[in-house]
């Protein structure tokens, strides 16, 4: 028996369908690395939970490392102002730097931030704070110095920040690295540094809300996978340690997942299982996909019942209407006409559902619910 080579719910080895995003990341390394150039757009990679965002960022970490660039990771939002993890996080993987560089870095790094009583883990300085939109936040030349410091150094080839969640990153963190990237823009160019980053739907109007120049931020959505990237996610990782898939099986974990990532790693992780975990040189059957398909219904509808208490009564009842009308993208008139309102008393509840990754907007004036199956856990509810 061989351990499955599918990860639902962790981040994947590989990311099939991404070859754009792939491309455009390898594009601005170059640019940093060969020309030593700075990277002045902060790009950030959107999408709701499930698609692949996280899984995308390692994938930039990845690849930076490979070309001597320190490639600094934070998750944002983690009871941590978000400068305060960018320098706690810079200090960690600059610890083994040696001579004047590394003291002077972080000697820096003492000057931003103070202990906050836990061990290895740094705040930001309380000067550091919300401030009027018109005015750049205290602590925002120290914050470009660290950033000037280590994209130099003889240690590496550039720096890269990498901040999954951004979009809850703290309006203070927010705003020092936006403003520390708008005065680098103008006074940095040979500084090798970029920042990349993922979030939910909603990052735009987050971000937005606390930074007014948002014209430097590159929004780029994440889009289902196609038919070619799902079979290539599902059948490559097995033919590697010697197992196929029959051309009926992998066409109906196709249609089980549908586009959607997390379903496609969930129906190949289910089928493999199902085939009793498969050694070299035997074959996955559409007998087994069936089986996991039911099988995997137990993990989707934990995922389902979660998104739906985290609804309110109105974002519940717009959702029910949507899944009334079946499982395709839906008109938001018919949906209207199914609540027995307007379409314009729809945007509040529309807009929620949308930041908070349950929906996304389809062709012009129409709703889908983002995971395959969610209509039909509804309608089970409902019933």
């Amino acid at each position: 028996m061989q351990p499955s080579p599918y990860t639902p719910g962790e981040v994947a080895n590989t990311v099939p369908g991404r070859a754009p995003q792939i491309a455009e990341f390898d594009e601005r390394l170059s640019l940093l690395v060969d020309l030593h150039r700075f990277i002045g757009r902060i790009r950030v990679d959107r999408a709701p939970r499930g698609l692949g965002k996280t899984s995308l960022l390692r994938q930039y970490q990845i690849r930076a490392k490979e070309r001597g660039v320190l490639a600094v990771w934070v998750t944002a939002g983690e009871d941590v102002g978000l400068v305060a993890q960018i320098a706690s996080a810079i200090r960690q993987d600059t610890q083994t730097w040696r001579g004047e560089t590394r003291t002077k870095l972080h000697k820096m790094l003492e000057a931003l931030t103070v202990s906050v009583g836990i061990p290895g883990i740094a705040k930001v300085d309380a000067t550091i704070r919300r401030q009027p939109v018109e005015t750049a936040p205290v602590g925002v030349r120290e914050f470009e110095n660290v950033i000037r410091t280590a994209a130099g150094s003889d240690e590496n080839t550039g720096l890269i920040l990498l901040i999954d969640e951004i979009q809850a990153a703290d309006p203070a963190g927010l705003r020092t690295l936006a403003y520390a990237w708008q005065h680098l823009q103008a006074e940095g160019a040979d500084v090798p540094a970029a920042v990349f980053a993922a979030g939910l739907p909603d990052a735009p109007g987050k971000i937005a809300s606390v930074v007014t120049f948002t014209e430097r931020i590159a929004y780029r959505p994440l889009q289902i996978l196609t038919p070619d990237a799902e079979e290539i996610a599902i059948s490559v990782p097995a033919r590697k340690i010697g197992v196929t898939w029959q051309p009926d099986a992998l066409h109906e974990a196709l249609e089980i997942a549908r586009g959607y990532p997390y379903s496609v790693q969930l129906i190949a992780d289910a089928s493999w299982s199902a085939a009793g975990r498969p050694d070299p040189g035997a074959t996955i059957t559409l007998d087994h996909v069936r089986h996991g398909g039911e099988a995997m219904k137990v993990d989707l509808e934990a995922l389902f019942r979660a998104r739906w208490a985290n609804a309110t009564p109105q974002e519940r009842e717009l959702m029910s209407a949507m899944a009334a009308l079946g499982d395709a993208a839906v008109k938001r008139s018919d949906v209207a006409h199914q609540m027995n309102v307007t379409t314009a008393s729809l945007s509040m509840p529309r807009a929620r559902l949308i930041d908070k990754g349950f929906i996304q907007a389809a062709e012009r004036g129409e709703l889908e619910f983002t995971i395959p199956g969610f209509a039909a856990f509804i309608r089970t509810l409902d019933d």
